[in-house]
């Protein structure tokens, strides 16, 4: 397989760029459908692992008696203050990084097989737990409950950790191996795969979650390790130019502010960064409490939210690749804020309209397939307007701010279905973040005109 990848010409010259080259890296037709194929089938296996921890580490932590502060903290506040403290080291590592074998491989093999070990020790904490409080702490007034509650939150912060570390530069390998040219189209079935390995977890898995949680943590810990390996293995960058030499660092504060002055140098990246971190706000009773309302409001049972999920699933994933067209047409920045409009108007109706399951049901559709718009230009979006060469940094700013947002939005989203006491109220909580998010994209917008729209812009 890997002699396919072998016609990308890693020769440093100055020729012309044509649609099928992206810095050294010249393919032909089929070698670059090979890369394609490699890096969905990745994200294939990587958005089903993922899907565990913010579906299924809740549900173990409700079963803890964990309140929905601490389900907030542990699943969304915890990873997001790691993403602030290691992100930007790690990003800007990698941008510099060069090797025989890229700036961003080394760095997720290096991740990969700690990531799967983790997630499937977060499913066997039970087990863990009741041994050690059987053999090890059984002298002491250690209870199975606690041990295994503290043995989730350490067993989770690791899986955050190198799950840091892998999705960071996994994100920012794709903009060094695929043309921009098809960017918006690759983006387009990269979505689709993630909703493909959704509809499969939503539909067929999660069903079994109560009676075989374990099972499902090992199973998918594997297939992840085994797929990410084998992709590692045949995806191929290019060569970079040598990074400028590093200017000396008076310190760890020195350091910080020529990294937040190159990242805020522009008032559209301050805009930028501000209307994905109260969108990211937004998102979070739709990531951390999603299950709880159809369970807990709607007396639904785990198989038939998993089925209604996995079906809107599918929808989202035959509606993106016509979408993702559609956005490289009319450029992502218009999508994403028409997409972000048209959401928040579905998820307001949503409210006042969903009483039973078929409501649910039929409203799931509507509101996911509006979302769909979002989905298929976010990422496109950030590519066009921040820096290339410095991708990494201005992908790890944005990460950044956005993490600080979601620390302070998980803590204050748990406090706020514990004072309503119902999860019906995550409607009001998507529109009004999300409503909220237009207004700085608006100053993008008007930034990106005025700079040259579509046609002329160039990121400062």
């Amino acid at each position: 397989m890997s002699s396919n990848l072998d016609c990308a010409n890693n020769e440093v010259n100055t020729k012309a760029a044509s649609p099928y080259q992206v810095g050294t890296l010249r393919y032909s037709r089929f070698s670059l459908i090979i890369v394609f194929i490699w890096l969905l089938l990745g994200n294939f296996f990587f958005m089903l692992m993922t899907m565990t921890i913010p579906t299924l580490l809740p549900l173990s932590l409700k079963a803890m008696n964990a309140s929905n502060m601490v389900i907030g903290l542990v699943v969304g506040s915890m990873p997001s203050l790691m993403n602030i403290l290691i992100n930007p080291i790690i990003s800007v590592k990698s941008d510099r990084y060069r090797s025989r074998f890229g700036r961003r491989i080394p760095f997720i093999l290096l991740g990969t097989p700690f990531l799967a070990l983790f997630l499937i020790l977060i499913g066997y904490s039970d087990v863990i737990g009741e041994w050690l409080a059987s053999n090890i702490f059984s002298s002491y007034s250690f209870s199975k409950i606690g041990l295994t509650l503290t043995l989730i939150c350490i067993f989770a912060v690791c899986f955050h950790f190198f799950n840091l570390v892998v999705s960071s530069i996994y994100q920012y390998l794709i903009p060094d191996v695929v043309p921009e040219h098809f960017m918006g189209r690759f983006y387009a079935w990269f979505r689709v795969m993630g909703m493909l390995s959704g509809f499969l977890f939503y539909r067929y898995i999660l069903g079994f979650s109560n009676t075989h949680m374990k099972e499902i943590y090992l199973v998918i810990g594997i297939a992840y390790l085994i797929c990410f390996l084998l992709m590692c293995r045949y995806i191929k960058e290019g060569q970079y130019q040598l990074p400028p030499e590093r200017v000396k660092s008076k310190g760890f504060v020195d350091s910080v502010r020529r990294y937040l002055s190159e990242c805020l140098c522009d008032p559209i990246y301050k805009w930028i960064f501000l209307g994905t971190t109260i969108f990211g706000i937004a998102l979070i009773p739709l990531t951390t409490f999603l299950i709880f309302f159809p369970r807990d409001n709607l007396g639904m049972s785990l198989g038939e939210i998993g089925k209604i999920n996995g079906w809107s699933t599918l929808l989202i994933g035959c509606l993106l690749v016509p979408l993702g067209s559609i956005s490289d047409k009319f450029h992502p920045l218009r999508i994403y804020i028409l997409g972000i409009i048209v959401f928040v108007i579905g998820m307001a109706i949503s409210f006042f309209t969903i009483q039973d399951k078929s409501t649910y049901f039929i409203y799931s559709m509507i509101t996911q397939a509006l979302f769909v718009l979002y989905i298929v230009s976010c990422g496109p979006m950030f590519i066009l307007l921040v820096p290339k060469e410095k991708y990494g940094q201005f992908g790890s700013a944005n990460a950044i701010i956005n993490c600080v947002g979601l620390i302070i939005g998980n803590f204050l989203a748990g406090k706020f279905f514990d004072i309503m006491g119902s999860y019906r109220y995550q409607y009001i909580w998507v529109a009004f973040f999300g409503a909220l998010s237009l207004i700085p994209m608006y100053f993008v917008y008007r930034e990106w005109l005025q700079r040259g729209g579509a046609k002329g812009y160039s990121p400062p």
